[in-house]
């Protein structure tokens, strides 16, 4: 991982510890901030043990958007891994419209949250068990009408949500 992108995630970790919201902590973010020292490079190598990856919030009135993995067959935000010469927010956007077909307006985002999330091993990719270190951004919807979506699409209500997510519907504002 490079320099600019090392500093830009710990940058990154900080504002968040900033915003106060309930579900960062500081033990969460010392945890990150660990793996990022303990992988510094590779964090975009597929072979290596922990990834970097990014997903997409986007409400709709007041539902999300979700997608079916296909692969861990439940329901997730739009995600994927951050590819080479690219940034978490970048990836986030870029894997919203082609997994959902629509597009975010790219000037609304704000960085909601981190994760650490175990991913169990995947033969079909070639791929053993590892972590992500999945940074969450919020999005507006553009109106546009959207094109093919890679999986299948859900709009979910906070109580239909995995409980996962559903701490983020605070941040929807009340029509």
């Amino acid at each position: 991982m490079s320099d600019t992108l090392t500093t830009t995630l710990k940058a990154d970790l900080q504002q968040l510890l900033k915003r106060q919201y309930p579900w960062i902590t500081t033990s969460k973010i010392q945890e990150i901030s660990k793996l990022l020292n303990a992988y510094p490079t590779g964090l975009r190598d597929r072979s290596s043990a922990v990834h970097l990856s990014a997903s997409a919030f986007v409400p709709v009135g007041n539902t999300v958007l979700f997608i079916r993995h296909p692969y861990l067959k439940t329901v997730l935000l739009p995600a994927g891994h951050v590819e080479p010469n690219e940034l978490p927010l970048q990836t986030a956007i870029r894997e919203f419209h082609e997994e959902t077909g629509y597009q975010v307006n790219p000037q609304s985002q704000q960085l909601i949250d981190a994760n650490v999330i175990e991913i169990p091993a995947n033969p079909l990719r070639n791929e053993g068990a590892h972590r992500h270190i999945d940074l969450r951004f919020l999005f507006r919807q553009n109106s546009q009408a959207p094109s093919d979506a890679e999986l299948p699409v859900f709009q979910l209500l906070e109580k239909d949500a995995p409980s996962e997510f559903q701490s983020y519907y605070q941040l929807i504002p009340m029509s």
